[in-house]
């Protein structure tokens, strides 16, 4: 923590953003005393073109949003539809209403309407090894062009550039100014500085909650076996 500390210092500093914010993890900022969930996978760059995509007029008549993620054993699924619930949201700018979850074991699937009646099917599973990188795909259906975050016919993201040799490397470099993060690490940074320079703390709070209020809602739909209307 302390790397990602170091750098979003330095863009508190280099911007002149009068705020404290202090990464308590790399799921919440402290700032005014207050725990502040930071929500980085909206600030990865994928995300961010899906939602210019969809709500800038690129795609017309917006009909199915379809999620597949694949997770580590033993990690918390419902931790995961959390996380797509609020891109959905984030990507469609609109609010989930209703869901319907079934859940075996480790692997789970959800349906949930957004306004406007568009549809988002969620697949999760935590089946992959201890160590290995998470897997994922979300593709927004319309009347006119289909968007993904991954390129066509492909199963699994890429990246910028493959050295191969003795030891094979890959490279992808996303910031100009956070050279040496993961991609991930640079999308909790850029949230972190994004929520302290905004100074958004009751908004991030309130789109908490109503997470939280759909995950037990999905709970609740697995143990009735009916949809749960938010």
């Amino acid at each position: 923590m302390n790397k990602l500390q170091e750098k979003l210092n330095f863009l508190l500093d280099k911007y002149s953003v009068d705020v404290k914010a202090e990464l308590k993890d790399c799921k919440t900022v402290i700032i005014d005393n207050k725990e502040i969930p930071v929500l980085s996978h909206r600030l990865e760059r994928r995300f961010v073109e899906l939602k210019n995509i969809v709500q800038g007029g690129t795609l017309v008549g917006v009909s199915v949003m379809r999620v597949a993620r694949i997770i580590e054993r033993d990690t918390d699924i419902y931790e995961a539809l959390y996380r797509e619930l609020d891109l959905c949201q984030y990507v469609l700018g609109r609010k989930i209403i209703g869901i319907t979850v079934m859940q075996n074991d480790n692997t789970l699937n959800a349906i949930a309407t957004a306004e406007d009646a568009i549809v988002c099917t969620i697949e999760i599973s935590a089946t992959l090894e201890k160590g290995e990188i998470p897997k994922d795909k979300h593709e927004i259906i319309s009347q006119r062009g289909i968007a993904c975050d991954v390129v066509v016919d492909a199963q699994l993201k890429q990246d910028s550039i493959y050295v191969f040799g003795k030891e094979n490397k890959k490279f992808t470099d996303v910031d100009f100014e956070l050279y040496g993060l993961s991609i991930e690490e640079i999308a909790v940074v850029r949230a972190a500085f994004a929520i302290a320079q905004a100074g958004n703390l009751d908004e991030m709070l309130a789109i908490e909650s109503n997470l939280k209020t759909l995950v037990e809602k999905a709970k609740m739909s697995v143990k009735t076996g009916e949809r749960q209307v938010i």
